[in-house]
């Protein structure tokens, strides 16, 4: 069964000097649930959003993963989504003050093999790749079957 931390309790974990596994992974899962539902209420900045239309991306469908703005001595926009085929792709964008004219892609690249998938690894918990795939389907539901490329609409 899996333990539910209320906020009470995660407040009470920010607090203590050592942590076992499993508190540590509730915290690394509120911190990945917060910054994904901010993004879902909040505005996402027009710049990323519009990168991302470009290249395919639907937002309704796709989640952010982690977005950095403004952070001093980087492009001002950086991170990580999960696409709607999910897909990671890390981005790395600089866009005017306002966020929304995109200036520079320097990056927007799928780093899915990247990803730590495994819901369980030894001493460590749940992978971050796995935990936003988790987030993700029970935000969006999983995303809809591949049709197999050798199958043809209105054959069978």
């Amino acid at each position: 069964m899996k333990n539910v931390y209320t906020v009470n309790d995660i407040a009470r974990l920010k607090k203590k000097s050592q942590l076992n596994v499993q508190e540590q992974n509730a915290l690394t899962e509120h911190a990945q649930r917060s910054e994904t539902y901010y993004w879902r209420v909040h505005a996402i900045p027009s710049a990323l959003r519009n990168v991302g239309l470009a290249r395919g991306i639907d937002w309704d469908r796709s989640i952010i993963v982690d977005l950095h703005i403004d952070y001093p001595g980087v492009s001002n926009l950086y991170g990580m989504l999960l696409s709607q085929d999910e897909r990671f792709i890390r981005f790395d964008i600089d866009a005017d003050e306002k966020h929304e004219t995109i200036l520079t892609v320097y990056e927007w690249s799928d780093c899915t093999a990247e990803q730590n998938l495994n819901a369980h690894n030894r001493g460590t918990g749940m992978g971050k790749g796995a935990l936003a795939l988790l987030i993700r389907h029970e935000i969006l539901g999983p995303p809809p079957p591949a049709t197999p490329a050798h199958t043809k609409a209105g054959s069978g």
